[in-house]
């Protein structure tokens, strides 16, 4: 996934028409030829002519990203007065790697790049931390669009997102770059109100955000062709906040009326998170009800421009969602389904590179079907064709752990640690220390866990996690404990 909650990742217009000329850009059909008749039909000798054939019109490459140098990005966006796209990714996330490989590329978004500097950064790395302390990113990938005068947030989406849809965020940020240097865009306008919201949530404010969501939604009306980015926004905001009453209730409100490739499926999976964190158990289940009954409509009909990625999320939420409810048969048969598009998917990638967007989510199917071996084998192949990756022999490593084969968990998740950097290598030192513990070796995970907390206040602001620190001391100081009960006796 791509998010710390069961949001997928997470993440998921129309202003004004001053950028339709963008849209033009794509080369148009040719125009039809009329029928004919018995008047307009040529004569014999013309008839046999053969037509001209038509030039093919060149093809269009797929849009070059500036990579993990958003100094350069900013500075380019700046002198050439074009707004910037950020990609917010991370090489362990299974959707960004599906964005990559099936929607980033495609050719209809590059006339885009008149008027747009794309770039794209690891979250991992820490010469992008400066823009993390800016910008909060809590669901992978996370698509900003910035101003390139202020640098302010003009643009946003959060998670999975089909060709159309990122067309239209991209368009919408640029017609709003366009209105506001024209004046021409009142501050109640519901579209405006929209990207204040999201300026504020990428910047942890919340309440701030909750507001202007509400504004905007509320001025937008039913019809407002923004209104389930919004709905998706202000739900993410409330979780964001721990307000889980209000976000069961405005889940439930909405969860049958949003709209898309990916946003319905995340609104559920959204609503499932806040049923999980409420305090009432009948709230729950009901929250709980709704979002099942609408990832099974998803399922049953998936949007027509989902992708692989998002019909098997889709079936594994709602697996979530079954199990959760007590229907521990019908998850099973959801996972199923799950892993059945998720095979299919990987045996069409034309790389490695491609089917490996899929492993997160066939190894943890394969092993709640207790199906791990089967995991473990497509692991050890992934492991071989990417041998620089450090992400399958880390996933390789849960999935042995699961399986009670440590000592051979314990080897993998070295080999991730040793090519791991940043947050996620963190991570996988917490992994070694749960593997080290369950084998005993209470010296070996001291000294990971201290290299753990030591790791998380190293790590640069943008980067830093309280709770994930909080989280590192406090399993410090619990095997600290441990170990000296064991010397006393």
């Amino acid at each position: 996934m791509r998010h710390p909650a069961p949001l997928r990742v997470l993440a998921p217009a129309v202003l004004v028409p001053a950028a339709l000329a963008l849209a033009a850009c794509a080369p148009a059909p040719p125009p039809r030829a009329p029928a004919r008749t018995a008047a307009t039909s040529p004569p014999p000798a013309a008839a046999a002519q053969p037509a001209p054939r038509p030039e093919p019109a060149p093809a269009r490459p797929p849009l070059e990203f500036i990579r993990d140098d958003l100094p350069r990005a900013r500075e380019k966006a700046r002198a050439e007065g074009k707004a910037l796209f950020v990609d917010a990714w991370a090489p362990w996330c299974h959707t960004c790697l599906s964005m990559k490989h099936h929607v980033l590329i495609d050719p209809s978004l590059r006339p885009f790049a008149d008027r747009v500097v794309f770039a794209e950064i690891d979250t991992d790395r820490p010469e992008n931390a400066p823009f993390l302390e800016q910008h909060e990113v809590t669901v992978w990938p996370t698509f900003f669009l910035l101003d390139p005068v202020k640098g302010e947030v003009i643009g946003l989406w959060r998670g999975a997102a089909s060709v159309q849809e990122l067309r239209d965020v991209i368009r919408d940020a640029l017609q709003l770059m366009d209105a506001q240097a024209a004046s021409a865009l009142p501050a109640d306008a519901p579209d405006r109100l929209l990207v204040e919201a999201k300026r504020a949530q990428s910047a942890g404010a919340y309440a701030a955000a909750v507001a202007a969501y509400e504004r905007a939604l509320s001025g937008g009306g039913r019809d407002w062709s923004r209104r389930s980015d919004a709905l998706l926004g202000l739900l993410s905001t409330l979780y964001r906040k721990k307000d889980a009453a209000a976000c069961v209730a405005l889940g439930e409100a909405h969860v049958g009326e949003v709209q898309g490739a990916a946003l319905p499926a995340d609104f559920a999976s959204l609503l499932l998170s806040c049923a999980a964190a409420h305090p009432d158990p009948s709230a729950q289940r009901a929250a709980r009800e709704a979002a099942v009954a609408r990832l099974r409509s998803i399922v049953e009909r998936p949007p027509a421009d989902s992708s692989a990625d998002d019909r098997a999320d889709a079936w594994g939420l709602l697996a979530q969602g079954l199990a959760a409810l007590g229907a521990v048969d019908r998850a099973r048969a959801a996972n199923e389904a799950k892993l059945a598009v998720l095979e299919r998917a990987a045996k069409e990638a034309r790389t490695p590179d491609a089917a490996a967007a899929y492993d997160y989510g066939r190894a943890m199917a394969y092993l709640s079907l207790s199906r791990g071996e089967e995991a473990v084998a497509m692991l050890e192949q992934r492991e071989a064709q990417m041998p620089a990756a450090y992400e399958p022999p880390a996933r390789l490593a849960q999935v042995l752990h699961a399986m009670g084969r440590d000592e051979e968990a314990l080897s993998a998740v070295e080999r991730a640690i040793a090519r791991g950097y940043g947050p996620r290598r963190l991570r996988y030192l917490k992994l070694r220390g749960e593997i080290q513990q369950k084998l005993g070796r209470g010296a070996e995970q001291l000294a990971t866990l201290r290299e753990e907390v030591a790791g998380y206040e190293a790590l640069p602001k943008g980067q830093a996690s309280k709770a994930a620190l909080d989280d590192a001391r406090r399993r410090l100081a619990e095997a600290e404990k441990a170990q000296r009960g064991k010397k006393r006796r």
